[in-house]
């Protein structure tokens, strides 16, 4: 090769062309992209948004695209589209590969359909250990919305001395010295419930500078359509009423805060330790 071509310059918008992020052509291409897209950055999610439509023309069955789709429909703050679609998932059923059953895990907790998750969890949970250091964050996220201390308390002492587990196990014990499981089930329940028709997304964090364990469960809402304030006290309110009537009080160790869908961190959950 003659020496001017090795140094050849490339134009400009040759460089550039080569630069672009491509267009994908499969779904997992699309949720790899999905992993790298801000919660913040709607017109690259409608963007992706359109790519997926157009491959679902050709697919609509496809339960990896479906996920795909639903996972943009929750990053994009739209509740009720991402829900229809997730049930959707559910009618075809069959088999998915790992990666998008744990996307579509946590899609059906973000939407708060529990019941729905728990059924694709049940395995892991027969054979916790061996899945445990891969997903833990999302167990935790299981435990924690659906009420289950005994979960909570069952994952805790399965992991490895860490920050997480230390955090969590502190906050297992105050509900146990109190005898306060069933009410602790109670408050998400009746969390879950107040919020049901407006949630997009939930997120975890654990705060330790009180010298206790605080545990804060954020509530994502779709691009600002909702009163976040009106629905905190309304949570607020569920909460003393739900403790009131089992006779046992509010702690302050488990809080509840509403945020907007583009504030939220990633894809999957991420390190609760704030």
């Amino acid at each position: 090769m003659a020496e001017d071509e090795k140094t050849a310059v490339l134009p400009e918008n040759e460089v550039l062309k080569r630069l672009a992020p491509q267009t994908p052509t499969e779904f997992s291409g699309i949720l790899r992209l999905l992993q790298q897209t801000s919660f913040a950055d709607t017109a690259r999610l409608r963007e992706l948004e359109q790519q997926t439509y157009n491959l679902l023309k050709n697919e609509p069955q496809n339960t990896g695209g479906l996920i795909v789709l639903m996972q943009i429909e929750i990053m994009l703050g739209n509740a009720q589209k991402a829900k229809a679609v997730a049930y959707r998932i559910w009618e075809i059923g069959g088999s998915l590969a790992a990666d998008f059953e744990q996307v579509y895990i946590n899609g059906l907790l973000n939407l708060g359909l529990i019941e729905m998750a728990s059924v694709l969890l049940k395995p892991y949970f027969e054979n916790l250990p061996s899945y445990l250091k891969e997903h833990y964050l999302l167990f935790y996220k299981y435990a924690l919305l659906s009420g289950n201390l005994s979960l909570l308390e069952r994952i805790t002492l399965l992991l490895p001395e860490s920050g997480i587990r230390n955090a969590f196990y502190d906050f297992i014990g105050v509900y146990r010295f109190l005898n306060y499981a069933e009410a602790f089930r109670n408050i998400m329940r009746v969390v879950l419930e107040s919020v049901k028709d407006t949630v997009c997304a939930f997120d975890f964090a654990l705060y330790t500078d009180r010298g206790f364990t605080d545990v804060e469960i954020r509530i994502f809402t779709g691009n600002g359509l909702h009163d976040g304030k009106g629905l905190q006290e309304t949570i607020a309110l569920q909460m003393a009423s739900a403790c009131a009537a089992k006779n046992t009080q509010v702690l302050n160790n488990l809080g509840f805060v509403v945020r907007d869908i583009a504030e939220h961190r990633g894809l999957m959950p991420q390190n609760p330790l704030a």
